[in-house]
């Protein structure tokens, strides 16, 4: 008898496995064609829950992995957009992967602040550096992910939103642990990928700097 009840419990269980990856996985292409977010506090429950399988699915099939961290960053985008609009622009801060730097870079790194640009020029970052000081918004170039937590953490004044610049799956998880951590995100993609001399797109980072703010 137990045994058949645990059969039962293991194929209800491995049933609603499958439905929600269909579920999940609708939405998702959906959202990514159409550009309609819908259900989005649902479809991030459902990805939060079946990250690894959704992820290992679409290689399968030969898609696009990043596509779940792509509607997930879309989706929390929209979901934070009046909170963050609704801080100062003092309290906001800008991180950057140090895979933008050149490979020819001049600055070094300080276990409190991460790597300090010099404004050498010879990146993305010694353009948006300038920008940022104007605007009033910190910026941080962050050597890893326990760095990023830190400045989100300990920095002061205690940072109420970030604009985070990276690939989708770091995106993904970064934007998640602000989450956690009660600090409002605005995720900007990479506009080329990999470790070293990747590329960002100035405009969008700093629109998402000044978002909701006529400064």
């Amino acid at each position: 008898m137990f045994v058949e009840t645990l059969g039962k419990v293991v194929v209800i269980a491995a049933i609603a496995f499958v439905v929600l990856l269909a579920i999940a996985l609708f939405l998702c292409f959906f959202i990514f064609h159409t550009k309609r977010i819908i259900f989005p506090n649902l479809v991030l429950f459902i990805i939060s829950l079946l990250y690894e399988p959704l992820r290992r699915l679409l290689a399968f099939f030969r898609i696009d992995p990043n596509l779940i961290d792509r509607v997930s960053v879309e989706i929390r985008n929209m979901l934070n957009y009046q909170v963050f609009s609704d801080t100062a622009l003092e309290d906001r801060v800008l991180l950057l992967p140090q895979c933008i730097r050149s490979t020819d870079c001049p600055a070094k790194l300080s276990s409190l602040d991460g790597i300090k640009c010099m404004e050498c020029m010879k990146c993305d970052i010694g353009k948006l550096s300038p920008m940022c000081k104007e605007l009033g918004v910190r910026m941080y170039i962050s050597p890893g992910g326990t760095f990023t937590k830190r400045i989100l953490l300990y920095n002061r004044p205690k940072p109420k939103a970030v604009v985070g610049v990276a690939c989708y799956p770091n995106l993904h998880e970064g934007m998640l642990n602000a989450n956690l951590m009660g600090v409002a995100a605005q995720g900007v993609p990479l506009t080329t990928t990999g470790c070293v001399n990747t590329t960002v797109d100035i405009d969008e980072i700093l629109n998402k700097c000044k978002m909701g703010r006529s400064r």
